[in-house]
């Protein structure tokens, strides 16, 4: 009897999974008035789990998780967020990761005042919140002089609820101008100013 062998082929080897794409990163804006939301987006691989990261202030580059999402059919992915303080993000896949987008939070400057047409050579009072708290900080009444802000008084935030600090603050005002109130930088906020108001004199 002869024997016939049959040559079997060998088992076609998988083709390796290629390595995913590096993701793009992207805020919609560069900086956010405390309590506003921000969209991070950007593209990876196609229905691939993207993990966004956060580093907030002081930046010690411990990117800690914040959410995780799987892109869609061409890639793309988006997430929101309403950071406390300015925040560091970046966008992880499995074997890449994306640069960093920083983005900065301001302060919340509210304002209210006692009147918009005081007499001339009174006073006005000034009040308001500024969020997140910042207890001891210091807010500036400005005035708008020849397009220039100028501050004309300044008063320290006292504690007000856990999320904001309050002021009180009365100025003289002996002509008509434009006003605001203005906190400044820390590091870990942007400046903030409220919303300006036209006080005039009569």
């Amino acid at each position: 009897m002869v024997a016939i062998a049959l040559a079997i082929p060998a088992a076609a080897h998988a083709a390796p999974k290629p390595k995913p794409t590096a993701p793009t990163i992207a805020t919609s804006s560069p900086a956010v008035t405390f309590g506003k939301a921000v969209t991070i987006s950007g593209t990876t691989t196609p229905n691939t789990a993207v993990t966004l990261r956060s580093d907030a202030y002081p930046f010690n580059n411990a990117f800690g998780k914040v959410s995780t999402v799987t892109s869609n059919a061409t890639g793309a992915y988006s997430f929101t967020v309403t950071p406390d303080t300015s925040t560091h993000y970046r966008a992880d896949v499995k074997g890449a990761q994306s640069t960093v987008a920083p983005l900065a939070v301001r302060w919340k400057v509210t304002r209210s005042v006692s009147t918009k047409r005081p007499k001339r050579g009174k006073r006005v009072l000034f009040s308001g919140l500024v969020s997140p708290a910042h207890v001891g900080g210091t807010a500036s009444i400005q005035r708008n002089t020849g397009g220039v802000w100028k501050t004309v008084k300044t008063t320290t935030l006292a504690a007000s609820t856990a999320t904001s600090s309050a002021y009180s603050v009365r100025i003289r005002v002996r002509r008509t101008g434009t006003y605001r109130v203005r906190v400044e930088g820390d590091g870990a906020h942007d400046a903030g100013n409220s919303s300006r108001v036209k006080l005039t004199v009569h």
